[in-house]
């Protein structure tokens, strides 16, 4: 099931599927980061009033706008 990073509740994980909604700025910063398709992400933290949204990948952590996080879509794992 696909849904916006935005989606996410504070400490969900799921693996990013597409970031083509992103401006290619912000797609070529991600992935100077290591962040790009088929990578995971944790949410750590959210903040209100349309604050930047946390994520964790590969043992670091780094702030997105959300408007940028509403533009990249995610795959959550389900839960066994």
């Amino acid at each position: 099931m696909t849904m916006k990073l935005t989606e996410l509740a504070v400490g969900d994980k799921a693996t990013i599927v597409d970031m083509s909604g992103c401006s290619r700025m912000i797609q070529k910063r991600l992935t100077q980061l290591g962040i790009d398709d088929c990578a995971e992400v944790c949410v750590q933290n959210k903040l209100p009033f349309g604050g930047p949204c946390f994520i964790q990948c590969e043992n670091q952590c780094i702030s997105i706008r959300k408007k940028d996080a509403m533009s990249i879509e995610v795959c959550q794992e389900s839960v066994i």
